[in-house]
């Protein structure tokens, strides 16, 4: 994984992040290996890491787009099955907050992943 990671262990509040920031939560006991990647060129950003168990991996500023722009990510969760699939708006909309992505997940099936989209510094 290039760029900025912080492992944040598990806490009740959570923190602010700037638009467009991704946050990859493993709530459960195993190391879970995890690739997100922007769906378009034009946004061209990708990680390829390990989060470890009860940990959380943040890529600051992971994809920066217009105001208004959606930018589609699509996380693979192990080695094997589909994509799944979010988007979001890295710099907010006309009258919303710029986003963070947060992908959770408790093993690498997709079935225990979900995507949820928070409001951003």
């Amino acid at each position: 994984m290039s760029g900025c990671t912080e492992l944040l262990p598990g806490a009740d509040q959570e923190p602010e992040y700037p638009g467009g920031t991704l946050v990859l939560k493993n709530t459960g006991n195993n190391a879970v290996p995890v690739s997100v990647e922007t769906k378009l060129d034009q946004y061209d950003a990708s990680v390829d890491t390990e989060v470890a168990a009860g940990t959380t991996a943040v890529r600051r500023e992971f994809v920066t787009a217009n105001r208004g722009a959606i930018v589609t990510l699509v996380a693979q969760l192990g080695s094997t099955g589909d994509g799944i699939r979010f988007q979001f708006l890295p710099a907010g909309g006309e009258d919303s907050p710029p986003e963070v992505a947060q992908l959770t997940f408790e093993n690498a099936v997709e079935a225990s992943a979900t995507w949820t989209a928070t409001g951003g510094e």
